[in-house]
């Protein structure tokens, strides 16, 4: 089973939305007006393939790390889940005067949440667990081949 695929595109998305934080933030401070054009595109992200890896860690993988004892990270988590998210929304209705500043806080928030989870969720377990994790995810969401593996139909399109 590509169980160990599934979890390197876990951790894929994480490291894609760090570094796409890492450059928005930088380009909000260096070039605003540069910053301002990339509001949309980041808005699609989290609309699109970033809600997708949060909505899958909310009913797939929170609750079986929360059976091993992580409620109150994951409360923050969730809670990371539903700023990031609004900010999305603003995002989409901002104005370019708007932009570079929101474009900046949404990728701050994005990068202090992808930290967090690898701070202080991912290495609670070890390699041998989140397979076993990552197994009965794909058990329960969708079969053998899980919502990441071979035949997903967005597996490529999730990656920005």
């Amino acid at each position: 089973m590509p169980y160990d695929r599934m979890l390197a595109d876990l951790f894929r998305d994480e490291d894609r939305a760090r570094n796409m934080a890492s450059r928005l933030m930088q380009l909000a401070q260096a070039s605003p007006a540069e910053a301002a054009r990339e509001r949309l595109q980041l808005a699609e992200f989290i609309h699109g393939p970033m809600d997708k890896h949060m909505s899958y860690e909310e009913r797939f993988i929170f609750p079986q790390l929360a059976r091993r004892g992580l409620g109150e990270e994951l409360q923050v988590a969730e809670k990371h889940h539903a700023s990031i998210r609004q900010y999305a929304d603003k995002l989409q209705a901002a104005t370019a005067e708007q932009a570079p500043q929101l474009i900046f806080e949404t990728a701050r928030l994005l990068l202090h949440h992808t930290n967090f989870e690898c701070d202080y969720i991912y290495p609670e377990l070890t390699h041998k667990e989140w397979i076993a994790l990552m197994k009965e995810s794909a058990e329960q969401e969708s079969g053998p081949s899980g919502p990441f593996g071979p035949g997903s139909s967005d597996a490529a399109s999730r990656r920005p």
